[in-house]
């Protein structure tokens, strides 16, 4: 079981991946830890955040699962293109974790090193 520390850990960790990263939000096993760096232009409201990451890409992630599960070899992860920048949604065991980039930022580079990290803390 992944504790909440573990979990603040590893959003830590992920957001040092890059200085491109706006927002890292990891839920793994119910215990959800988001941060967002500071001074921000165009930046989402917490609470909304949160209802996101609760709600919102839980359900994206089991559409798109069930349907790459058919015939596609599984899901990967997603990418939600925002009007003021994009969101990666990566499924990992036990939750999913989701970076935000600005617009001509490479997201899905940052998919492995996501995984791992994300996988270590499940440990």
């Amino acid at each position: 079981m992944t504790s909440d520390i573990q979990t603040t850990d590893t959003v830590d960790a992920i957001l040092e991946l890059s200085s491109d990263i706006r927002y890292v939000a990891v839920r793994l096993d119910g215990n959800l830890s988001m941060k967002q760096r500071d001074g921000l232009s165009d930046a989402s409201a917490s609470e909304s955040d949160h209802y996101e990451e609760i709600l919102v890409n839980p359900t994206l992630l089991t559409l798109a699962a069930a349907r790459g599960n058919i015939d596609c070899g599984g899901l990967k992860f997603l990418v939600v293109g925002y009007g003021n920048f994009q969101q990666l949604v990566v499924p990992v065991p036990n939750g999913h974790a989701s970076v935000c980039v600005p617009y001509g930022v490479e997201c899905t580079s940052f998919v492995s090193a996501i995984y791992r990290l994300c996988c270590a803390a499940s440990t």
